[in-house]
């Protein structure tokens, strides 16, 4: 793969993807209506001439929960009736489910918007305590094909599977299947104490960009309970971690592509971690023109963390092209993409 085709791939990936999205939301913008006696964006009301009927409830739960996010030990369907395995406590380690349930449909909270989006968001301890939607850290998107109906989902994007399940960082566009789960684990278990802590998760919803007036879908909270030691086997067990590497003579080139991240001026802000090969092997790049072959490339990993940060889990992990000159020699810097959450504790080694 040349570094063109692989850069542009690693920028589309926080661009591009049906339920879950990488990196941060913001961008676009919201459709325009008519004219109106209320705000723009204000939800349309029973009575409103936009107002649409959402139709009944999927279940009893989904009554009962209705505009509440639910953690469990197990899958719960959307028009289930047993809510035995909602937690309202847990102890880390323990299974992980969650899923909401909406109120009204989108299309009430967003009349003037004919494509909304549904962002998970998370806040650990009261961290974001008191602030709108928008400014709270947010770990997936969701969007619904039927917007005038209420919409509910699990929040890893598949009811069979909770966020106690292992991911596995590619930088390719599969990612995006695990992106819930990955950047749920690394957002929030990092911030987690030994002893007793708060997190609370919410759904909001925009139309293309978020802004403080962005309505509310779902929240929940979680009293979560931090054994001693508790965080380092969490994060071993479902972390995100790098693939293996394809071939034994990559681990050789590990240690130069620390060193070739060490000596770059742009990154004197991070501690170097480790690095891994994820590509198969070298791949040739010939002149266009002239169809001569120039030098070899290869993709990898770099986890780094910041000097300031104060936090010995909170990591990123960051794609990097690597060259060889088509006659050999040192390796040399190729560019870098775009960094995702990353549990230290998982760094090669």
């Amino acid at each position: 793969m040349n570094m063109v085709r692989f850069f542009l791939l690693v920028s589309a990936l926080s661009l591009t993807g049906c339920v879950s999205l990488l990196a941060q939301i913001g961008g676009g913008s919201s459709d325009s209506g008519g004219a109106s006696d209320k705000p723009k964006d204000a939800p349309a009301a029973p009575g409103d001439g936009d107002y649409a009927d959402p139709g009944a409830w999927e279940g009893p739960l989904h009554q009962k929960y209705a505009g509440k996010v639910v953690f469990s030990s197990k899958p719960i369907p959307k028009d289930g009736a047993d809510d035995s395995s909602v937690y309202t406590a847990y102890t880390l380690g323990g299974p992980l489910y969650g899923r909401f349930w909406s109120k009204e449909s989108p299309h009430n909270l967003m009349p003037k918007c004919s494509d909304p989006r549904h962002i998970m968001r998370v806040d650990v301890n009261g961290e974001h305590a008191g602030k709108p939607p928008s400014q709270v850290p947010s770990f997936d998107l969701a969007k619904f094909s039927a917007n005038k109906t209420r919409t509910m989902a699990s929040l890893t994007g598949e009811l069979e599977v909770p966020f106690t399940t292992a991911s596995t960082v590619t930088f390719t566009k599969a990612d995006g299947d695990t992106r819930a789960i990955r950047d749920f684990n690394a957002l929030v278990v990092p911030k987690l104490k030994e002893g007793d802590n708060t997190v609370r998760v919410i759904v909001s919803l925009d139309c293309g960009a978020s802004r403080d007036t962005d309505p509310l879908v779902a929240e929940g909270t979680l009293e979560v309970k931090v054994e001693p030691g508790a965080k380092k086997e969490y994060l071993t067990k479902y972390g995100a971690q790098l693939a293996p590497s394809q071939h034994p003579e990559n681990t050789k080139l590990a240690p130069q592509i620390v060193k070739l991240v060490d000596d770059k001026p742009d990154w004197d802000n991070e501690v170097v971690l480790g690095a891994r090969v994820i590509s198969d092997q070298w791949e040739p790049v010939r002149n266009k023109i002239t169809g001569v072959l120039t030098h070899h490339v290869i993709e990898a990993a770099v986890v780094v963390r910041l000097k300031k940060e104060t936090d010995e889990n909170a990591c990123r992990v960051f794609p990097i092209g690597v060259t060889r000159d088509a006659a050999g020699g040192s390796i040399r810097w190729g560019g870098n993409g775009s960094g995702i959450p990353f549990p230290c504790v998982n760094a090669p080694k």
